[in-house]
Formats: structure tokens, sequence, C-alpha cells
């Protein structure tokens, strides 16, 4: 009887050891397929935020109301976003860093996808193509900008935008859309070109359709499409004519819509281009609103990245611009209603100014009624255009307790934020060439593996 009660203990203990290894098996290649599934990537949207810093993402949060989409995203990181030489400038460019998230690697301000020697550095929208994927560059700035232009070509001054748009039409991006409808067009046809040269015309011969209005775009609905919707940068979204120029966000939805019709995926770059000029201006209310336009194009990203499952979405920035502090002066307080009243940019509303109408438009445009003290500087002011800006621009900041270091770049950290199939990937601190070399792993062109954040 001990015998026979010894033998069964042995034979539950061995049964017991065969369930445990199976489970402990069959949990190995679950979660090996689990991270599997979650590493296959076919589509990345990478959305850039031109300057937009942490501060920038509060003011957005506090001028909506309510939470932004990009806050719900699932992984969040920092990157460090110096040029080269780091030892001698620690700030850097939308050029360089351009060139960082579009290349994975460092480079002078100024210069667009190039080394240090001005040899062509290879982008992922470039890699992207050579993989027969689809691919998409979306700006409210000019196409031939320094953002987008980093991921579509190579030269060492990003001042070269004629050049660009060549280079840019060249290329076989499928889906171009924002502003700099100038730098395609001759002088002869009121562009800026020198060379006498339509790349209109020439985008049309290669198979583009080209469009100029929302009206235009929305009948868009196959093909490589080419759409200039200004001369300049488009419209702040606080001037924008909403029945002529799309959102941030239509351009995204139609982008997304054209470029998923290849069943090999896609690579779509989207840039909020005019949050950073509208930090440039230290303009706070025209920037929330930027802010939030942008965050409507994430929305955008992210319902088509649920729905898809093999998508990944990534929202950060090149830099940020300004130094911006939501409170100023030693006081704690900020006061978002006062920019609620501004109804104009300042970049729109200062060229209409007179000595006649300055009163009225001011209280119209920007909500501010002047005191008799701020009357008699602004007509001093008069004398000197850039007087009347920085005049201006202090009486909004003072009366919102907005504060700002600075009219350019900062070295200060930029957010990052994603969602889908890798995303945990950009859960720590890097540096912005490291977002790139993981979208490139994450897309599979390249065989190189690169060492896993801790």
């Amino acid at each position: 009887m001990h015998n026979l009660r010894n033998k069964s203990y042995k034979q539950i203990l061995i049964l017991i050891i065969i369930l445990s290894i199976f489970f402990q098996t069959s949990a190995y290649i679950m979660a090996s397929a689990n991270d599997n599934n979650r590493n296959q990537v076919k589509n990345i949207i990478l959305l850039i935020g031109d300057g937009m810093g942490t501060s920038h993402i509060t003011l957005g949060r506090i001028s909506k109301g309510s939470n932004l989409h990009m806050n719900s995203m699932s992984y969040n990181g920092f990157a460090t976003t110096h040029p080269i030489p780091q030892e001698k400038k620690w700030v850097t460019d939308s050029a360089a860093a351009g060139t960082a998230l579009a290349t994975g690697n460092k480079t002078y301000n100024g210069y667009i996808s190039v080394d240090v020697d001005q040899k062509p550095l290879e982008t992922i929208l470039e890699k992207a193509l050579k993989s027969d994927r689809s691919v998409g560059l979306v700006t409210t700035a000019r196409i031939t900008h320094a953002t987008p232009a980093a991921f579509a070509s190579h030269n060492s001054s990003r001042d070269a935008e004629n050049q660009i748009a060549k280079e840019t039409i060249g290329k076989g991006i499928n889906v171009l859309l924002g502003g700099g409808r100038g730098h395609f067009l001759p002088k002869s046809d009121n562009g800026k070109r020198e060379d006498d040269k339509n790349l209109i015309n020439s985008a049309k011969n290669l198979g583009y359709e080209y469009v100029e209005s929302r009206k235009e775009l929305n009948k868009i609905n196959k093909g490589n499409i080419l759409g200039l919707f200004n001369d300049g940068h488009m419209n702040y979204e606080i001037d924008r004519d909403k029945s002529n120029e799309p959102s941030i966000a239509e351009m995204t939805t139609k982008a997304v819509k054209l470029l998923n019709q290849n069943k090999k995926g896609f690579f779509l770059m989207v840039e909020g281009g005019r949050i950073d000029q509208a930090s440039h201006a230290n303009d706070p209310a025209t920037a929330a609103l930027d802010i939030v336009a942008f965050d409507d194009a994430v929305k955008v990203a992210l319902d088509f990245a649920k729905k898809d499952k093999n998508t990944l979405v990534i929202v950060t920035a090149d830099h940020e611009t300004g130094g911006m502090s939501l409170g100023a002066n030693g006081i704690y307080n900020f006061k978002p209603e006062e920019l609620k009243k501004q109804k104009s940019s300042l970049e729109k509303l200062l060229p209409t100014l007179t000595e006649d109408n300055y009163e009225k438009e001011i209280e119209e445009k920007l909500g501010i009624t002047l005191s008799e003290e701020e009357n008699k500087e602004i007509i001093n002011s008069f004398k000197e255009k850039e007087e009347i800006t920085k005049f201006l621009t202090d009486i909004i900041n003072k009366r919102s307790n907005t504060g700002w270091t600075s009219r350019g770049h900062t070295a200060a950290d930029v957010p990052i934020k994603a969602y889908g199939p890798g995303a945990e990937r950009f859960s720590t601190y890097m540096d912005n060439t490291d977002i790139n070399k993981i979208m490139t792993e994450l897309l599979n062109l390249t065989g190189r593996k690169i060492k896993r954040a801790a």
C-alpha cells in the first residue's frame, strides 16, 4: 500500500511537471506571437509639430478646453535635438532636425539631408519608395520648406527652394500637399523661379493631378496628387479661409485615403509647420489654434490606425521655438481667456494698421481696448513698423501672462508620442536620430538591427 501511494505521488508530480512545461511553452509561443504582431508595421504616419515643445501642447489643451488627441497616445518619451557640431551649437534649425528625423544622421544647421561633406544621406521616404510603398508629404508651410524638404531632397542650403521644388517633383512622391506655389512657377507667371520653368506643368506631365483649392482636393480619389494652396506658406488656422483652403486634418485625410490604396503600405509625413512661425512671432493665440488644428490631423491618423491595426503613428517635434511659458513675470497665473478674444494673427493684422484705424482694428481683431497711455505709445510706434510689432506682442503677452525667452529656437528636448505596432519602442529618452532608426527597422527597410531602448 505504501509503495502504491508513492507511485501515485510520483505520477502526479511527473504530470505537474509536464503540464508546467506545456503552459510555460505555450505562454512563450503566445508572447512571441504577440511580439511579432506588435512589430508588424505596414504603414507609418509621422506627424511633426514644428517648434512644438511641451508648453505648446499644454497651451493647445487649455485653448481647446479639453484633452488633445495626442495626449491619449499609448507611449510617451522625449528626444534631444542638437545638430552638429554639438560642442559648439546646441540649438538646431529645422533643416538639421528634419535631416535627423528623415535620415537618422546629424548634420549642420541649414543642410538638407546631406552630411558635413555635402554628400546625400538616404531618407526614409526614399527607402520606402524603393520598397514599393507609397509615400506622401503634407505641410501647412511651403512644401519646399526645411522639414518636408529634408525627406524629399538633398541640398547644402535650405534656402535653395527652387532647386528643392524641382528635385521633389522628380522623386516620384505620390502625395504632395502644402503651400509654396511660388517656387514651382517662373517669374513670368508671378512665381519665384529664375529658370522660366513651370514645374506645375512638369508635374502634370509626370502624371500628377494638380489642385489648389479645398473643393478641387475633395474631388481627387486616386492617383498621384500635387496640391499647392498658397504662393507662400498656407494661412494660419486663425486666418484660414475655410471655404477655399483645406485644413491640415483634411489634407491628412486625403493623403491617407490615397496612400492606403497601395497594398504594400505607405509612409506619410505630416507637418504642422506654422506652429513654429507663430512662436517665432511670440503670438500665443495664433500658435494655440495651429496646435489644435495639428491635433485634429493626429486624430485622423489615430482613427485610421485603430481600424487598420498595422499602422504606427508617431507625434513629435523637430525642436522647441520661443521658450514659451504659461504664466510669467513672477505671477502665478495664466489667462487663456485673453487669447480667445483674438480673431487674427499679428502677421495678417499689422500691415493693415494705420494711424486712422488702429484703435478700432485692435479692438475688433485682438479684443484689446487700449488705455490712454497705450494709445500714446502706439502713435509713437508708427514711426517704426518693428516697434508696432513689439508693442502689440508685449500687450497680448502681458494681458494673458504668457512668457517667452526667445524669438528663435531653443535646445529644449521635445516630446515623442506613439500608438500602434512598435509604439513601445518610443517610450524612452532618445536622440532624434533614433526615431528614424526605429522607424526604418520597423518598416523593414534595413537589415541592420539597432539596439533597443532599455
